[in-house]
């Protein structure tokens, strides 16, 4: 008897899966259907990242405002106060809902935010290893100092070379990084809509536009 309740419990939560997979894609879809390539004109500025604004939406004070600040120095301002954007996309997940605008922010998969410069420094070679030792266990005077010269030439090419490329690791690391900061000026921003346990089932088009109401508004199609 116990078997076959188990086995009974089992069917009703497969069957409840199914019922959910459809009914949350048919949500996305009217949501999408609604809201993408809508144009929105900004209340305020937007970082230009993929990080975006998040606003907590069943919360008394939806926005972290340090947090939104912080991500404005980080990234700069990608859409400015009184700027308008084309709604891209309006992804749901579980407890959120991606609000993206212009290209949703730089920072997405598939974009390159690598700033570092792959030179790699000059090491010791195989003579200067072999110098320092041998330095090290010359007695006769004259020899260690011939010796030594030819230490001492190979250990300054080596760091003249060094500083020839740690000069241009950073010449090529600040035009990554002005790269980089064109593209997140360049890239849109999102807002992130989240709930603390889950995206209300039935959610509309007009839930969402209220949520943002404080953060721009639906310029008239």
């Amino acid at each position: 008897m116990r078997y076959l309740s188990a086995s009974v419990l089992m069917v009703a939560a497969a069957a409840m899966l199914l019922c959910a997979a459809p009914a949350f894609a048919q949500n996305e879809a009217a949501l999408r259907e609604d809201l993408e390539g809508r144009r929105v004109r900004l209340k305020i500025d937007m970082p230009g990242s993929q990080e975006g604004v998040d606003l907590q939406v069943d919360a008394r004070r939806p926005m972290n405002y340090p947090e939104y600040g912080d991500r404005l120095k980080r990234f700069g301002v990608a859409l400015r106060k009184g700027d308008t954007a084309t709604i891209t996309l309006v992804k749901v997940k579980k407890d959120m809902i991606e609000f993206q605008l212009d290209g949703g922010g730089f920072g997405t998969l598939g974009d390159n935010t690598d700033t570092s410069a792959n030179l790699p420094f000059v090491q010791k070679s195989n003579r200067e290893k072999d110098l320092e030792k041998l330095v090290k266990d010359e007695n006769d005077r004259a020899r260690r100092r011939k010796l030594q010269e030819e230490l001492d030439d190979l250990r300054d090419r080596r760091e003249r070379e060094n500083r020839r490329i740690t000069a241009e690791r950073a010449r090529i690391e600040e035009r990554k990084r002005e790269r980089v900061m064109e593209q997140r000026l360049n890239g849109g921003s999102r807002f992130n809509l989240r709930w603390d346990r889950s995206v209300p089932r039935n959610i509309t088009a007009e839930d969402i536009m209220d949520a943002l109401s404080e953060y721009l508004t639906f310029v008239r199609r």
